[in-house]
């Protein structure tokens, strides 16, 4: 097939990303009317967090044995269609207890979702037969920006939040329903004796280093702000600065990150992006005044923006495992990381301060310089 005949399978990839990221967006806009129309602590909305999260890990390592059953694209569509409505469910919540059940369920469906629709992308990409999975990831910031936006749009005209979740589930359907016409499909066989993808293997070190990358991830997603404003001296409203920048230098760069791996190649690549993290956080350690430390969470934006579709690219073109499995053992590893970030820098700052606790991410992202070669040389892809 030639490229132009792959071009709607390529822009299905993408629509499937910017409905997945529309949801994560539009969850995390509705998280304070969670909040108020339940009268949750912040505690108690945590457990809803933390259900989403452990749902979204929790199959991880049996469902790349599923998306090599049944295949990914129709993996992907039956769980993006479940996500979309399983959406719908902590609207519905009438307590705490069925909101965690909910979350959890949602979450696990995203993580379904995940898997399969980058298990997707790999077989997009190779018929492709260049560098693109930055792209796709780039859509999913864009959804996730997306969402965002529509929720608060809706709430500023005063909608209400089943109505809200509504809209925004059908606008994913519906999306997700055209998309479907055009995916690529493949169909793995299923690798006998192996329906845990729990990572081993030569996709070992790959998982490590996505779990680093996540880790650094979600301590600048949770405690930006909040670094801003009690270390930098940042006001409540300039607090956000450091996340907001964070986010867009991230959805840029993913834009122009397949450009990027072409010519400089998927391990300088990652080892770029290592150093930036680490210089953006030594800026924010150094100088803890909001301008600089803004800044430097912008680099690490750019930094870390293409690290994760590298990771996962190469995890689904690995000489051992099938796509699917390769992408799910990556994937169960690093959002492990994605959960133990921001407990980890929380727990820390309390015994060595929040500031001292950029040092340890600092270290994290050397681990990135250093393993990059090495994790990446038993990839099978041909194409830079």
């Amino acid at each position: 097939m030639t490229r132009r005949d792959l071009l709607p399978a390529r822009v299905a990839a993408s629509a499937i990303f910017f409905g997945n990221g529309f949801g994560i967006g539009t969850w995390a806009a509705q998280l304070p009317r969670f909040k108020e129309s339940l009268g949750l602590s912040d505690g108690q909305l945590s457990l809803g967090l933390l259900a989403f999260s452990l749902g979204a890990v929790a199959l991880m390592p049996v469902i790349g044995w599923a998306v090599a059953v049944v295949g990914s694209r129709t993996m992907t569509l039956i769980a993006a269609f479940t996500f979309a409505g399983a959406l719908l469910l902590p609207g519905l919540a009438p307590s705490l207890s069925f909101f965690v059940v909910a979350a959890l369920l949602a979450g696990a469906c995203n993580g379904t979702m995940d898997i399969a629709m980058n298990t997707n992308a790999t077989v997009v990409e190779k018929a492709w037969g260049s560098a693109i999975m930055s792209s796709f990831h780039a859509f999913f910031s864009l959804g996730g920006l997306a969402g965002a936006g529509a929720s608060g749009l809706l709430i500023a005209f005063d909608v209400g939040i089943v109505p809200t979740l509504v809209i925004s589930c059908l606008g994913m359907g519906l999306l997700f329903l055209l998309a479907a016409f055009w995916m690529l499909g493949e169909k793995e066989r299923a690798m006998d004796g192996h329906g845990f993808a729990w990572p081993r293997g030569s996709v070992i070190l790959l998982a490590v280093l996505a779990m680093f990358c996540f880790i650094v991830e979600g301590a600048i997603v949770d405690w930006s702000a909040i670094y801003l404003q009690t270390v930098a001296g940042a006001s409540l409203e300039a607090a956000v600065t450091g996340f907001a920048a964070f986010s867009l230098t991230m959805t840029i760069c993913r834009f122009m990150g397949d450009f990027v791996v072409r010519h400089l190649g998927r391990v300088r690549t990652l080892q770029l992006g290592g150093l930036l993290s680490a210089f953006g956080l030594a800026l924010a350690m150094v100088l803890p005044h909001p301008l600089p430390a803004s800044i430097g969470f912008a680099l690490v934006g750019i930094g870390l923006a293409n690290t994760v579709p590298v990771l996962f690219s190469t995890a689904g073109q690995m000489k051992d495992f099938p796509p699917s499995m390769g992408v799910a053992m990556v994937a169960t590893l690093g959002y492990g990381g994605l959960l133990l970030g921001p407990p980890l820098i929380g727990f820390g700052g309390e015994i060595f301060s929040l500031r001292g606790m950029l040092g340890l991410l600092i270290a994290f992202a050397f681990v990135i310089i250093i393993l990059s070669q090495r994790a990446l040389q038993r990839s099978t892809i041909q194409f830079s």
